[in-house]
């Protein structure tokens, strides 16, 4: 199972995203283009059991600023009818900004079960499923007669709505909520198949003390390969240590106040007094372990080890759990975080294999790094870019992802994301065009890159990504006698 589209309104900077996805989803784009944004949306429809959870409720800052202006905007145009009640609470609450997250599920033949409560619509002959995360105002009258408060209180403006922005906003009377489109909420016994894992940026801190080093995804990988037959061995085992301890310590010498005393009735009662084991939960024992790198602390390893055993460590403990969950979406932000080149391949060939292995865990990932970009799986590719996304599988078609993958010097990041770019065809243009630049150092922040042809699709996509940029993209090409070919090529500019 898969989530086969993600639609986003209003969450943070991603104000309309709606985009079709692949097996794995591979965001890439500049700092602050979205996509750690969208890697927390994409989880707000599911659970977890992970520790540190802190809820699914947002806050005001988590809602849109254009959709907070377009609301504002609304205040100062009707503030005398909203605070005289000629605007209902009804009519208000309809122009609040809602944050919705929707995803669209595509079950294999053999899960029909774990999507049969999810169904809400038919397209192209197909059953759609999925499930719709809203935060939206639910204390109508409450929020009706906070924002009347503050509008009869004073006239606003421009500016002084400034200072009252998060009281005519009040998201304390906002609430959340799952459930399946157009048909309202669904059972926990429901929800409990579709669980997430998040990894976030920030994750430096691992395994740098030692309360962290029994982290949550380790106890669930031994968990895991635990039987009943391993429990109750661990369990004899404990009672042996005891028994041993018992010996060593002389614990029956220290409780033996029964010698001490001369009452008949003393003996008897101390008598009975005696030393048992102590068992702790399996939890806790498994909790107690931490890890280690050639028998030395983890905490005691670099940066580019820790964040690569966390990643194995997590990744792992997803494995083999087919049977009672129907989708674990597993998010990562920047998985190259610290790694030297040999390490980031070796994590690329892992997550490969892993997510072959395991159909039901569906990756989604920001990355910085060519290495993760699967030049024959360009479809995976989502490019973000001020809060919009492209996927590469709506924007290009088969053939185009092809040709694309087809070229030896395709650099997605120097391609879309370069201040100064120049595509070329041959290698005698490259040879001119970089002695040139290289012979003006005013020019040395000009990428070049060499194509053959087809430079249309790309031209397309590079405009949606950078057409509120300063960003510049020429073309060298032969003119080869054809004209319709230049005249396409012009309609661009």
């Amino acid at each position: 199972m898969k989530i086969s589209r993600l639609i986003i309104k209003n969450y943070r900077n991603l104000r309309n995203i709606d985009i079709h996805l692949s097996d794995t989803v591979a965001l890439i784009g500049e700092n602050n283009s979205g996509k750690s944004n969208l890697l927390r949306a994409v989880t707000l429809p599911f659970l977890t059991d992970e520790a540190g959870f802190s809820g699914k409720n947002l806050s005001w800052t988590d809602i849109n600023n254009d959709a907070k202006k377009e609301y504002y905007q609304f205040i100062l145009d009707n503030q005398k009818p909203i605070a005289a009640g000629t605007i209902s609470s009804e009519e208000l609450i309809k122009r609040m900004p809602v944050v919705t997250v929707e995803v669209h599920l595509e079950p294999e033949k053999t899960e029909g079960y774990f999507v049969k409560d999810l169904s809400y619509s038919i397209e192209g002959g197909q059953i759609v499923y999925g499930l719709r995360y809203e935060y939206k105002p639910s204390k109508v009258e409450n929020i009706y007669s906070a924002v009347k408060g503050v509008l009869t209180s004073e006239i606003l403006d421009e500016k002084s709505i400034a200072t009252v922005k998060m009281n005519l906003l009040p998201t304390e009377y906002y609430s959340y909520s799952v459930g399946v489109p157009g048909k309202g909420s669904v059972s926990y016994d429901v929800l409990k198949l579709y669980k997430y894992i998040a990894l976030e940026a920030e994750r430096d801190e691992f395994s740098r003390t030692r309360e962290r080093i029994g982290s949550k995804s380790l106890v669930k990988l031994f968990q895991m390969g635990l039987t009943d037959g391993d429990k109750l061995k661990v369990e004899k085992e404990y009672n042996n240590f005891f028994e041993q301890l018992r010996s060593i310590s002389k614990m029956d010498q220290v409780i033996n106040w029964q010698d001490e005393s001369d009452l008949k009735e003393a003996k008897e009662f101390f008598s009975h007094i005696s030393i048992m084991p102590n068992m702790p939960p399996m939890q806790t024992i498994l909790t107690s372990i931490r890890l280690g790198y050639s028998d030395a602390e983890l905490s005691l390893q670099g940066l580019g080890y820790r964040n690569l055993i966390l990643l194995f460590v997590l990744i792992n403990s997803l494995a083999g759990k087919q049977n009672d969950i129907a989708l674990n979406v597993l998010t990562i932000e920047e998985p190259e975080a610290h790694l030297c080149i040999n390490n980031i391949r070796l994590m690329v060939s892992f997550l490969k294999v892993f997510t072959a292995k395991n159909p039901s865990t569906q990756l989604f990932y920001s990355t910085h790094s060519t290495e993760f970009i699967n030049k024959l799986d360009l479809k995976n590719v989502v490019v973000m870019h001020e809060g919009q996304a492209f996927s590469l599988m709506d924007e290009l078609d088969e053939s185009g992802r092809d040709y694309l993958a087809k070229n030896p010097n395709l650099d997605l990041f120097k391609l879309l994301f370069s201040k100064k770019c120049i595509l070329f065809e041959g290698i005698s243009e490259e040879m001119l065009i970089r002695a040139y630049i290289d012979s003006r150092h005013e020019l040395s922040d000009i990428e070049l890159l060499s194509f053959h042809k087809g430079f249309i699709d790309i031209i397309e996509i590079w405009k949606k990504v950078n057409h509120s940029t300063g960003n510049r993209l020429g073309i060298i090409r032969d003119y080869d006698n054809q004209k319709g070919a230049k005249d396409k090529h012009d309609k661009l500019v």
